[in-house]
């Protein structure tokens, strides 16, 4: 009688304290605009997680960033924008260059 009760009272007070509640920790946009959420940051498909957002609580326990952690992801983040910044100028001088080639086999060509 004793031991059920005991078990009783565990269960009762887990329930008062949420601790069977799985909330959405993690939320993202998909290719369609629609917002999504997940649980755990692996439960979001690869091609979004990196632009997913911590929405859940933080403090004690929580995945919240340290202030080296955040350091980290600006630098990380300015490397990314560097290293996209390059690969269009990249991408834009090449267009560049043919367009000059085009432009002077069309003088070529109309000079014969």
């Amino acid at each position: 009688m004793m031991r059920g009760l005991l078990i009783v009272a565990g269960l009762g007070a887990g329930l008062a304290l949420g601790v069977g509640s799985a909330e959405a920790q993690y939320r993202y946009t998909d290719d369609k605009g629609i917002i999504q959420t997940k649980q755990y940051k692996v439960d979001v498909p690869d091609r979004y997680r990196d632009a997913a957002v911590w929405i859940g609580p933080i403090g004690v326990g929580k995945p919240a960033l340290s202030e080296e952690q955040r350091q980290l992801q600006q630098r990380w983040d300015a490397y990314r924008r560097i290293g996209e910044l390059n690969e269009k100028r990249r991408r834009d001088a090449a267009e560049r260059a043919r367009q000059i080639e085009n432009r002077d086999r069309e003088l070529q060509n109309r000079d014969r």
